[in-house]
């Protein structure tokens, strides 16, 4: 948070200001709220049933929720764990000469992203995304530890305010309580503020009611109003701490759009028909006689026959009835399966299907359609992560270029073995240095500090007599 300043407004003046933004960006903040409510609950509740369609009865309701396992899918491909730690990862890479200060700035950037355990807050907004069609990041300066804070807002909060591509205002709502702000002593405000909203002395019970807060930002202030109090403070940096992340927006709309808003009809209709069709599947595993006889079979039902009673006179004849499966439905709910299939770019090898060794560059032709969209997906996650981390660099060491970009673990199971050749033969022929080549295959790591860890190493072991010349490959010489 900016440092409080009174003097840049009235707080009657802020007051209004935090109305008036509320009012106007209510309208996109109203029609996220729908699509992210449709989906969520089609998705993650598996309510796929319109009322009208629900089979009546006993009859079967069967609910495929592909779209659930599109959406699983989606994400451990947008944020791939580590295939040798097994760990989700998303790392940096600071675009310094001097060594010194590109590990300085990188070494900061995954402290922060390790204490503010950025894995489960990415797992979190990947879904947002996903599903509702947009995420955000928040990453104010913490007060007390003059650290930057990552936190995991709800997209159905947040307010924006444009100008172009530009985010020129932002807002969000939270609640929060009494006994949450108390442990805070440099949020004195709030607690008088809570206390006058709520119009008590702090009593137990009321301690843990919870009261509506709204957070604004914009380049030059910080405003947090409860109620009708509103603290005023400066913007000591000048950018806002947040960054917003649409998935797949329309041309000049900043509002992402569901994954599953192509799906939704698709997995409604198979749901559908091949719940029709699994009814009449168990109707027709039931015992069907056909009966050739001159005698009144009106009464006659199932409920009898499978009672043993069939009442029949000498030469009359029965027999069971043979009903074909109904080729056609089968025919086209494969065909819906596989439309969904396409739609989502999910195919045989991102399936697990394709069980033959097949080369590197083959696998890479399989999952090209797929690798192609989180490819286009990324390009907002990357401008937000650069953000990030600049607002982290930032915090720590208040002026410098920053220059940066995220690095993310490989989508799709890399031939190690071959990558390792590969870097082995350009590191030999000069054409990379010993840092780029730990970057190429530690991606996530920081390359000088791995750098002087090795070379450290590699010094000790050789005041060992023999430890490396008895070796049959004798390891290049780290300069």
């Amino acid at each position: 948070m900016g440092e409080k300043n009174v003097n840049i407004l009235k707080e009657s003046e802020a007051i209004s200001i935090v109305d008036s933004f509320i009012s106007d960006a209510k309208s996109n903040n109203t029609l996220r709220n729908s699509q992210f409510n449709k989906y969520e609950k089609f998705v993650m509740d598996g309510d796929q049933w319109d009322d009208d369609m629900i089979p009546e009865g006993t009859d079967p309701k069967i609910t495929f929720n592909k779209s659930e396992d599109y959406i699983s899918t989606y994400l451990a491909k947008l944020f791939p764990k580590n295939p040798e730690t097994g760990a989700l990862e998303v790392g940096a890479k600071c675009n310094e000469k001097d060594k010194n200060i590109k590990e300085k700035y990188e070494k900061e950037i995954f402290d922060q992203y390790e204490k503010n355990a950025l894995p489960t807050i990415l797992l979190e907004q990947g879904k947002n995304f996903l599903i509702g069609g947009d995420a955000c990041l928040y990453y104010p300066k913490d007060p007390i530890t003059n650290k930057a804070k990552i936190i995991s807002l709800d997209p159905k909060s947040v307010y924006l305010g444009w100008n172009g591509s530009i985010l020129e205002q932002f807002a969000f709502e939270d609640e929060i309580t009494l006994a949450e702000t108390e442990k805070n002593k440099n949020e004195a405000w709030i607690v008088k503020a809570m206390k006058d909203f709520l119009n008590i002395n702090s009593t137990e019970k009321d301690r843990f009611k919870k009261v509506k807060r709204i957070t604004y930002w914009n380049d030059k202030f910080q405003l947090v109003k409860i109620g009708k109090s509103c603290e005023i403070r400066s913007n000591e940096y000048g950018f806002i701490p947040f960054s917003w992340i649409p998935n797949n927006p329309k041309s000049h709309s900043h509002e992402g759009r569901s994954e599953i808003k192509g799906l939704y009809t698709l997995e409604q209709e198979i749901n559908y028909r091949t719940s029709d069709f699994g009814k009449r599947v168990k109707e027709n595993t039931n015992a069907v006689i056909a009966i050739s006889s001159d005698l009144d079979s009106s009464k006659l039902t199932r409920e009898t026959i499978r009672d043993g009673i069939l009442a029949m006179s000498r030469g009359d004849e029965a027999k069971f009835l043979k009903l074909d499966e109904n080729k056609e439905v089968l025919e086209y709910t494969t065909e819906l399966h596989n439309r969904m299939d396409r739609k989502m770019a999910i195919n045989d090898a991102v399936n697990g299907q394709i069980k033959s060794n097949v080369s590197s560059l083959a696998m890479l032709y399989y999952f090209s359609p797929l690798l192609d969209r989180i490819g286009l997906k990324r390009v907002h996650w990357d401008f937000a992560f650069k953000e990030l981390n600049r607002a982290i660099l930032t915090y720590a060491f208040s002026t410098g270029n920053f220059n940066n970009s995220p690095v993310y673990a490989p989508v799709m199971i890399v031939d190690q073995e071959s990558k390792i050749r590969t870097t082995i033969l350009l590191l030999d022929n000069h054409l990379i240095s010993y840092q780029e080549a730990i970057d190429t295959l530690r991606g996530g790591e920081n390359s000088v500090t791995t750098f002087e860890n090795i070379k450290t190493e590699f010094q000790e072991l050789s005041k060992i007599e023999g430890f490396l010349t008895n070796k049959k490959a004798t390891p290049a010489p780290i300069a």
